[in-house]
């Protein structure tokens, strides 16, 4: 008879009761009263007024002694105004490492591909390590979530789907309670007792997997708080049945649940430190991404003296064509929103090598141009055509993007209106095999041919779905979701190479036209007809800036930071906010769900 694979449940519940004795017996009177008294705070270190007042009344020491802490959102808190999220995930993690290393209690990183350093604990160790915590944050503003066997993955697993900000489970933390870290292993020894005293279990396996180790901060304004989901995973393995190798207490590995060994000889550079790595999970896994992916941002300032003389020339010389062109004002107006751009490419995507930004002879003031990552691009070093200038058109502007000097292969494409969310990863934009990924919004364009009645947009894009058409046989109903665009370089020669000559002419089109080709959509769905790209999914927003019932969802942005990716889009149809107001709330908004300044750009010189 072949054996049929059993749910995770109940495979951890199989080699529990295989294990000798694993069969719990039920507690004696004296046990049970030493149980009862622990949960009661009663006769051990949590002392009088039970655990949360001990816990209260220790922070508020804390709050006393140390400067720069304050009590949010349930925790003693940090206050820092220049801490991006890898920044802590890093700060967590090195802070783990130092408290084993300083008490020689072995080590190994476990990467899995997810944003949460994943520490590894042999067996034997789990003591030891619980103690070194305990020693080294005694006295610090660090907090210990216990891990069950729910994993913390409400906390944020680091694939991307946490809540963003770790904090809307409160002081609560793991699943099985949070304590200051200084409390360790009393409040674990606590735990498990209150476990093995509910299930009536006098010899019940360790309850407690994992800790989740983080010290929390927030920025002076309190809209941006790290908490649990920048900690590091400390986690408790088990020994198997069969007494070989070790098994993952709190979720599985690249290799599943069993590894024969978690001897750490490999080794990864974390900020200005080597640390130990799992030998088992030092190579490269299929879904790793080793290739530089660098980021595009095109920006244009239309209060700009200089630029708007460029523009009224260019309007008045094609006037005289008779071509339907878009050159309104909310196509060009700078409203902040590249500072803030920056800013969440900083924050959400530590890993882009290289920022280019593309300007018509422009730079912002505050703009660190020396940076070694940032490099801005004038359109005279893009075009193929040097005749084709001044474009005041977007199209023709992304119709040279691959054109960029130095920049690599892969690429996300921002225009400034357009932000990261919250942490991302390269591989929800690319395959491991290099693969741009796709992403649809749920709006189409009518199949109908361009007609008179078409706004310059609609006319665009029934244009490039008639073109990809006409090659590949393949209808795109849908437009592109506004997100940062997963490109590359050969897409752009893909489509030189089946449409010869289509992206020069639209990168003469000064102004937006009827006639023009969307290049970005037309490489995407030509790449998708082709099989060198592939349909991709990314949690994101649009939100038209200009009506009041938009603005509303800014709100709950802000507060859920759920979103991968929102566009903030200066849209003038139905528009009931003067530009005023609507620069107003949305000055508000970025400040406070940004506000931690990027490196590429200069401090305030206002404080």
């Amino acid at each position: 008879m072949s054996r049929l694979p059993l749910p995770f449940g109940l495979r951890r519940i199989v080699r529990t009761l295989r294990k000798p004795g694993a069969v719990p017996g039920q507690p004696g009177a004296a046990r049970r009263e030493r149980i009862e008294a622990a949960l009661r705070g009663e006769g051990g270190p949590q002392g009088e007024g039970g655990p949360a007042a001990t816990r209260r009344s220790r922070e508020d020491e804390l709050l006393e002694r140390l400067p720069g802490l304050v009590r949010h959102r349930g925790r003693i808190t940090r206050v820092r105004d220049d801490m991006l999220p890898a920044d802590a995930r890093d700060a967590n993690l090195l802070a783990v490492a130092e408290a084993l290393e300083a008490a020689a209690v072995p080590y190994g990183l476990v990467p899995d591909g997810g944003l949460t350093h994943r520490v590894a604990i042999a067996p034997e160790d789990r003591a030891a390590a619980l103690k070194a915590c305990a020693v080294a944050f005694a006295g610090l503003p660090v907090y210990a979530c216990l891990l069950g066997d729910g994993g913390g993955g409400g906390l944020g697993d680091g694939d991307g789907d946490g809540d963003g900000d770790g904090d809307r489970h409160g002081a609560g933390g793991g699943d099985l309670g949070e304590v200051l870290a200084e409390a360790l292993p009393d409040a674990v020894e606590a735990a498990e007792a209150e476990d093995a005293y509910a299930r009536g279990a006098d010899a019940a396996p360790p309850r407690v997997k994992g800790l989740r180790l983080h010290q929390p901060v927030t920025t002076s304004g309190r809209t941006l708080t790290y908490g649990p989901d920048t900690g590091c995973d400390l986690e408790f393995w088990e020994a198997p049945g069969s007494g070989t190798g070790a098994m993952a207490g709190l979720r599985e590995t690249p290799y599943g649940w069993w590894v024969p060994s978690l001897e750490a000889t490999a080794t990864t550079r974390v900020g200005d430190r080597d640390l130990p790595v799992v030998d088992a999970f030092a190579g490269r896994f299929p879904d790793d991404i080793d290739f530089a992916v660098d980021a595009v941002i095109t920006w244009v300032d239309a209060a700009d003296p200089a630029w708007r003389r460029r523009r009224d020339r260019a309007a008045a010389a094609g006037s005289a064509t008779g071509a339907v062109v878009d050159h309104a004002d909310n196509r060009y107006r700078d409203r902040g929103e590249l500072r803030y751009c920056l800013r969440s490419i900083a924050a959400h995507a530590p890993w882009i090598r290289h920022v280019f930004l593309v300007t018509d002879d422009q730079t912002p003031p505050w703009l660190a141009t020396e940076h070694p990552r940032l490099t801005v691009v004038d359109h005279r070093e893009l075009f193929a055509d040097p005749a084709a200038l001044p474009v005041f058109n977007s199209h023709a502007i992304e119709s040279q993007l691959h054109r960029i000097p130095g920049l690599a292969e892969h690429f996300l494409y921002f225009n400034d209106d357009i932000f990261l969310g919250r942490p991302q990863r390269p591989q929800q934009y690319f395959l491991a095999s290099g693969l741009p990924k796709v992403f649809h919004d749920w709006r189409a364009v009518a199949p109908s041919a361009p007609c008179a009645e078409d706004d310059v947009f609609t006319a665009s894009q029934k244009a490039t779905r008639q073109a990809v058409e006409l090659v590949a046989d393949r209808t795109y109903p849908h437009i592109l979701a506004h997100t940062p665009y997963a490109l590359s370089r050969s897409l752009f020669a893909h489509v030189e190479e089946r449409l010869p000559g289509r992206l020069g002419a639209t990168s003469r089109s000064v102004f937006r036209s009827a006639a023009d080709l969307a290049p970005v959509t037309l490489a995407a769905h030509l790449a998708l007809a082709d099989g060198r790209a592939v349909e991709g999914e990314l949690r994101h927003a649009y939100v038209s800036t200009s009506r009041a019932d938009a603005l509303e969802r800014l709100r709950d942005l802000a507060a859920e930071r759920r979103a991968d990716a929102f566009c903030l889009a200066d849209d003038d149809a139905g528009a009931d906010l003067s530009p005023q107001e609507q620069q107003h709330a949305l000055a508000a908004f970025l400040e406070a769900y940004f506000p931690v300044p990027s490196p590429y750009e200069h401090p305030d010189p206002t404080g």
